[in-house]
């Protein structure tokens, strides 16, 4: 399928809430991909069944039937494509991956603290030089997350098209549980919360 056809149709499944048409282009110019996953499913996951040799989606049915209806989609490429059913908060962590992923695509549920969660546990699995997405920065809980990217150095920011966010990874380095120092996010601790401490440490000194 040419890739304007493909777009055009990956941006009718979900017409009253899909990621922007040059966002799912932002996508489908980065491929081809060995191996990808999203949270969420829609315009996206038949955009990634084309771009992807392996694309896992972690999705439920919801209210519109969502995965019923896309597994209609004659431009599918089902083949492609593992649908994992259920809350990611249960999926995402359980799932047993079998190698890097060149992209993922956060669109899930967006109450926090669930980006956080996506994230924590599917970017270790991103190979350096792959890409995480991330959709719908406009939502206060996925812009948190967007902002803390911005300022983390394993992650460049490459784009952002409309509301979807393009970061690649430039660093295999992990901070682990006790390096929140090292995160740029934390390289100032909260004034109103620290000066205390500051004050008693510029005093011991003097």
């Amino acid at each position: 399928m040419h890739d304007a056809n493909l777009i055009a149709s990956a941006s009718g499944f979900h017409a009253w809430d899909a990621m922007a048409p040059a966002a799912l282009s932002g996508i489908l110019k980065r491929g081809p991909f060995h191996s990808s996953a999203e949270t969420g499913c829609g315009g996206s996951t038949i955009v990634l069944s084309h771009a992807s040799h392996r694309h896992i989606a972690f999705a439920i049915e919801g209210k519109d039937q969502t995965l019923t209806e896309l597994r209609r989609q004659t431009d599918l490429r089902s083949e492609n494509v593992i649908l994992v059913e259920g809350e990611t908060r249960d999926t995402v962590p359980a799932y047993q991956f079998e190698g890097e992923l060149d992209l993922v695509l956060l669109d899930g549920p967006h109450a926090y603290p669930l980006p956080q969660l996506e994230f924590a546990y599917l970017f270790p699995w991103i190979r350096l030089g792959g890409w995480l997405v991330l959709d719908d920065i406009q939502i206060p809980s996925v812009y948190e997350l967007f902002r803390f990217l911005e300022k983390d150095s394993c992650v460049v920011l490459e784009e952002v098209i409309v509301r979807t966010a393009f970061f690649r990874r430039v660093s295999v380095a992990e901070h682990g549980p006790d390096g929140w120092a090292l995160q740029g996010m934390n390289r100032h601790t909260i004034w109103r919360y620290s000066w205390r401490d500051r004050l008693r440490r510029l005093l011991g000194r003097s």
